[in-house]
């Protein structure tokens, strides 16, 4: 559905559709589509026309949470140019998802309190900016998917992800912010109340972040523990996953 653009002199704006090729994608691949300007009953100058990716962030403030729209991967798609009234001008461009790009599908479910888009941005001269939102999906990547699925055979089970802004330390972190897949606790270590796996995606391999809720004991107050290990996409058809797991959760759970 075409979006109204604010004409300078606020009437007679021309109008912006985005038709995406590829609804689906994996982090580091790429969306294609097409950006579809027509212009309404005057001309317009327009700086830029981009598409960038958006997901939305936990925000930590002084006083409280909130929620705010991150944009990420900008691709330039075409511009400036004139767009003359009535005319229709279609723009093909092919945006590459960052390999940090939150994931919103594993196993063929979605990952409830995940939502990533792409934005279409039309910068215009003399007037608001305007966006066209659609929402994409973002699939696992084969390590990903090995990595929860190794978590799940392990009793935990899929609760959650949300994306929080901020960094993880000791990571190749690129982007503002970070996606936490969170697992109620399983029955094999009780001493764990939930799981939270982040991945930090590169083109060789990720870094995999293991943060965990551990009860208390007798004379221990109840804690957040941590873990973390390099997965190198070379090698892994060739590691018992769950294994190594249950080694480092075992640890944190003594």
């Amino acid at each position: 559905m075409f979006k109204k653009l604010l004409a300078a002199a606020g009437v007679g704006g021309a109008e912006v559709e985005t038709e995406l090729f590829t609804p689906g994608v994996q982090p580091g691949g790429v969306v294609e589509g097409v950006v579809r300007l027509r212009g309404g009953k005057v001309g317009q100058d327009i700086a830029q026309v981009a598409v960038e990716f958006v997901t939305r962030a936990e925000q930590e403030y002084e006083d409280h949470e909130g929620l705010r729209d991150i944009a990420f991967g900008r691709t330039g798609v075409h511009g400036p140019l004139h767009l003359p009234p009535g005319a229709v001008l279609d723009f093909r461009f092919a945006a590459r998802a960052p390999m940090e790009t939150p994931i919103t599908f594993y196993n063929g479910r979605h990952l409830p309190g995940t939502v990533v888009s792409l934005r279409t941005i039309v910068e215009i001269h003399g007037a608001v900016d305007a966006a066209d939102t659609d929402p994409i999906g973002v699939g696992a990547l084969p390590a990903q998917h090995v990595l929860l699925a190794a978590v799940e055979r392990l009793g935990f089970h899929l609760r959650s992800a949300d994306v929080e802004s901020g960094r993880v330390h000791n990571t190749p972190q690129t982007l503002p912010f970070y996606q936490e897949i969170e697992f109620a606790g399983s029955p094999h270590y009780p001493r764990l109340n939930q799981l939270e796996v982040t991945f930090v995606a590169t083109e060789t391999g990720m870094s995999v972040v293991l943060e965990a809720d551990k009860r208390g004991g007798w004379i221990s107050e109840g804690r957040d523990v941590f873990d973390a290990l390099w997965v190198d996409y070379q090698r892994l058809e060739g590691v018992d996953w769950a294994g190594e797991l249950h080694h480092r959760l075992a640890r944190l759970a003594g």
